[in-house]
């Protein structure tokens, strides 16, 4: 899973990716054009379980790729914040993470939130808008040419353009994800987007959930969206930390987790992912896949050939496992279950595909 880490200038964005990828420095010679990666384990003791169990010293978490990507910029007009060269690196990601300013600086003045918000809103919009208007030219000079076959894609795009028009993100078009035929467009006003608030430390938690609040209202309406918040100058810090001083301090800011844990946790809920298992003496291994999804589709996951040539699945929940001991005896309690192509992987299941090819 890709996420990439946009925002305006002076937002901090490089601060909450040190944040959100456990206290990783940006290199000294990094291009500005160029994205910084950040590669993340997400921790879980199920997994860590599993592993103590077959007795395997290879187990491998699911992993979370975190890009800072150069600020958008501020000058010019309206939809040139996005350089070519930075979309091409922002079009793959899978959801995007937007840093909001919620703190004062000399250079920048007060902070104003729900007015960057809308500044970086409006150029992904704009930017998409070019790439809709584009495509549109060129299908019509094709179907002057008897391309009749490009109706329904030329269909889709017009309403694409209106919602755009109106300054709607493409995240309330469900076609710009769901049809094969904008799918590969990969517009960024589509990708799921986690607002998250950048707070200076001399923010309270008052005035910092006054104000998630007030981006909640801005775009809650709007699917695949979620808002959170860090004090990321701290957590950066923090995440440099040996885990019981790193606890220690974050009793001190009242914080639970740390905002790496808190914002792998949103991320998923974000892209409404869920974790299956494949579990044995020679690797235990976490999987990430989007709830719903069949048990071919979780066998794709795993290999292109068990997805070809799947035969069943033998199904049994983590705590089912858990509770009987073993796989053995999970199977004498009747716990586990042979499915079908078309069963609904659950969160937590453990997997033993059986394939013929």
């Amino acid at each position: 899973m890709k996420f990439g880490i946009i925002g305006l200038p002076g937002s901090g964005k490089s601060t909450v990716f040190r944040a959100l990828s456990g206290g990783v420095d940006l290199p000294e010679h990094k291009s500005l054009l160029e994205p910084a990666l950040g590669v993340v384990t997400v921790d879980d003791l199920r997994l860590q379980f599993l592993a103590d169990h077959y007795k395997t010293k290879k187990l491998t978490p699911v992993h979370v790729e975190y890009l800072d990507f150069p600020a958008f910029s501020t000058e010019g007009k309206a939809g040139q914040g996005i350089s070519d060269r930075l979309l091409t690196h922002i079009r793959p990601v899978d959801a995007v993470i937007q840093c909001i300013r919620f703190f004062d600086s000399p250079a920048l003045g007060r902070a104003e939130p729900l007015k960057d918000l809308d500044l970086v809103e409006e150029d992904m919009i704009l930017s998409d808008l070019g790439v809709v208007e584009k495509r549109l030219e060129r299908i019509a000079k094709d179907m002057k040419k008897g391309r009749k076959e490009l109706a329904d894609e030329a269909a889709l795009l017009e309403q694409a353009r209106s919602l755009l028009d109106q300054g709607k993100p493409l995240r309330v078009f469900p076609a710009t994800t769901e049809s094969e035929l904008l799918r590969g467009f990969a517009f960024l006003s589509a990708k799921p987007t986690l607002f998250l608030l950048n707070a200076g430390e001399a923010k309270s938690r008052s005035e910092i959930e006054s104000v998630v609040q007030d981006i909640g209202a801005r775009v809650g309406d709007q699917p695949d969206t979620s808002v959170d918040w860090l004090y990321a100058d701290n957590e950066a810090e923090i995440a440099r930390l040996d885990p019981e001083d790193a606890a220690e301090f974050l009793k001190e800011l009242n914080l639970e987790r740390g905002a790496k844990e808190r914002i792998v946790r949103t991320s998923f809920d974000l892209l409404k992912l869920i974790v299956f298992f494949t579990a044995g003496e020679k690797e235990v291994r976490a999987w990430p896949l989007r709830d719903g999804e069949s048990a071919l589709n979780a066998a794709g996951t795993v290999h292109s050939d068990m997805k070809r040539g799947f035969i069943r699945a033998e199904v049994v929940a983590f705590e089912d496992f858990k509770e009987a001991g073993s796989l053995n005896e999970a199977q004498k309690a009747g716990k586990t279950r042979l499915e079908g192509k078309e069963y609904r992987v659950n969160d937590g299941d453990v997997i033993l595909f059986r394939f013929n090819v």
